[in-house]
């Protein structure tokens, strides 16, 4: 390895310090708090209140709505192919959602929706009256006299909730399920609400945001957030700091607003056009849990009594092919970097690759590490350019260290003669790094592919119980700075392949700055890989295997020959550079 491949490789590195900083999740400015509609309604409630004063506070804070603020909760329990759901006549929303192929990192079945108290869904608005109205303090009526029910396959279940607010108004919610679907269908149907809405608007809101289920609970943070996908463009909320309240308002045509934690998303996506968006969110204090609301703006058509609003409702795994089959842009809530470079790297090339491979191995170490053999094949032919360039660079050295002395004092003279030479000899001085630095963006876009998508999730291979978090063997208890709180087994033996690696290519010098990289190099491998995805480190390191491999094959059939010729190339590049001298006669 020379000097040029030494830059080559602090670049790489300068480029991961850069990455990690466009990694931290933007801060959005602070804006001022909105009052939740059940903290107005419950105001002024206490505990020791009389049952009259109740009656009147509710009276006052829900007007014609006050009478449908008492009553007793019925349950529903939905139970399909891949999750079992509750549903509940108060604020007919849902209290929970426990998804059965995806069980938390014990292993334990859990319930995804954090606001399971109150329900995650509800419908929002301003009476005329001024009365601010969440549904979630309603008793609506079941339609339904069962407690339980069942679906599967592609069979069809629904289950409606009522509420008759007077003999002119009345609202029913009517959920459909599927059986071997994630996907949710939510009718709303208003009665005589033309004249009840202030402004003729409500929001539907997904109100909670989601249960965090993994054992590191700050990444997880780091990876929850509130979203829009509107006018063509992603917007996005991330409630990064415990002092503030974040709030996004859009006017427009959404295609869904939802909230996201590390591997699972609630959706929401309406059949007709909205009016906007709203998303609101805050980080609690003291733990490690990002609070969101995220909702629809809607608009009543005018002139119309009964309006029927068809939304669909997906709470599930963040599965690129299962979100992308909902034809809505939902998988643009998915992390795979930059747009312009990382992620297509992502959708058209990993992803395609790995469910292919997925069809006929079952096990994503071996999957991956069979993608690692393909990329190290497709980059043979740059690997082998990149060798016998080194040869040539070798066979170069005393020419370049001659020039050297020869130009000190005039480097523009220094480098126009060194530019000569590499081009007549057929040299490129970067030729040693290119197949890595070519390979960043498809490592890169792997980082993103491991740490975004639930495929990894809780895959094993050997030793590693998780392929989409670092295999730990040994936890500290406390953090080290740049190191981490643990060792991680994988980028140990990936940083020691990388020694070796750099101990059988060709390099074309042997100074103490070499020396010294072919440590540091492995070293700073190790440090930023031991916090990274097993799945990534497994890659690397197999990457390097064969590229070890590559490389003593390359090393043992470049003949003499080669070399000979190498160096006949680079003799004739030697004899045109010398220069008559002064005063002698040109033959």
């Amino acid at each position: 390895m020379d000097r040029n491949s030494v830059i080559g490789f602090a670049l790489i590195a300068a480029i991961m310090i850069v990455w990690l900083q466009f990694m931290k999740p933007e801060q959005k400015t602070m804006l001022e708090p909105v009052q939740p509609a059940r903290e107005m309604v419950q105001a002024g409630s206490g505990n020791g209140a009389p049952a009259a004063t109740a009656v009147e506070t509710a009276t006052e804070s829900l007007g014609a709505f006050a009478r449908a603020s008492e009553g007793t909760e019925q349950t529903i329990t939905i139970d399909n192919d891949v999750f079992t759901a509750v549903l509940s006549s108060k604020g007919a929303t849902l209290k929970s959602m426990v998804l059965k192929k995806h069980p938390d990192v014990n292993g334990k079945p859990f319930n995804l929706i954090s606001s399971g108290k109150q329900g995650a869904l509800s419908m929002l608005f301003l009476s005329n009256d001024g009365k601010r109205i969440d549904t979630r303090d309603l008793y609506f009526r079941s339609l339904d006299a069962k407690t339980s029910k069942t679906v599967t396959g592609k069979e069809k279940l629904s289950v409606s909730f009522v509420l008759d607010v007077d003999a002119g108004r009345s609202m029913q919610v009517t959920y459909t399920f599927t059986g071997d679907s994630y996907v949710v269908d939510y009718d709303l149907k208003l009665n005589g609400f033309g004249s009840t809405l202030a402004g003729d608007e409500y929001q539907l809101d997904w109100d909670g945001g989601l249960v965090y289920s993994e054992k590191d609970k700050v990444d997880e943070s780091n990876n929850a957030l509130a979203s829009a996908w509107l006018g063509g463009g992603l917007l996005k909320l991330d409630a990064k700091d415990t002092k503030e309240r974040y709030r996004e308002e859009e006017s427009g045509k959404a295609e869904w607003v939802a909230v996201r934690n590390k591997y699972f998303v609630a959706a929401l996506i309406p059949e007709r056009d909205t009016e906007g968006v709203y998303l609101q969110g805050t980080r609690k204090n003291g733990i490690e849990f990002e609070n969101y609301t995220a909702a629809l703006k809607m608009r009543l058509p005018e002139g119309r009594n009964s309006v029927t609003d068809r939304y669909r409702l997906y709470v599930g795994p963040l599965d690129y092919n299962t979100v992308k089959s909902l034809d809505i842009g939902l998988e643009k809530i998915m992390d795979f970097g930059w747009d312009w470079l990382t992620r297509p790297f992502a959708e058209y090339l990993i992803l395609p690759i790995f469910n292919w491979m997925n069809k006929y191995v079952t096990n994503y170490g071996l999957i991956i590490i069979i993608f690692a053999f393909l990329i190290k094949m497709v980059t043979y032919p740059l690997s082998l350019a990149s060798t016998k360039s080194m040869k040539k660079m070798a066979a170069l050295q005393p020419m370049m260290q001659e020039l050297q002395e020869k130009y000190k004092d005039n480097p523009a003279k220094m480098q126009s003669e060194l530019g000569r030479i590499y081009k007549e000899a057929g040299v490129n001085p970067l030729g040693g790094c290119l197949p890595t630095l070519i390979q960043m963006p498809l490592l890169f876009a792997m980082f993103y592919v491991f740490r975004s998508s639930i495929q990894l999730r809780q895959h094993g291979f050997l030793w590693v119980k998780d392929l989409s978090v670092p295999d730990s063997i040994l936890d500290f208890g406390f953090k080290l700075p740049l190191y981490g709180d643990h060792i991680a087994l994988m980028p140990i033996l990936m940083a020691v392949t990388v020694f070796f690696q750099q101990k059988i290519t060709p390099t074309t010098q042997t100074n103490d700055q070499m020396k010294i990289m072919l440590w540091m190099f492995p070293a700073m491998m190790l440090l930023f890989f031991n916090n990274m995805p097993a799945g990534l480190a497994l890659y690397y390191l197999m990457f390097n295997v064969f590229s070890i491999a590559q490389q003593a094959y390359m090393n043992a059939t470049i003949t003499d020959e080669d070399k000979a010729a190498a160096a006949k190339q680079v003799a004739a590049v030697v004899r045109p550079s010398k220069t008559p001298k002064k005063g002698g006669k040109k033959k």
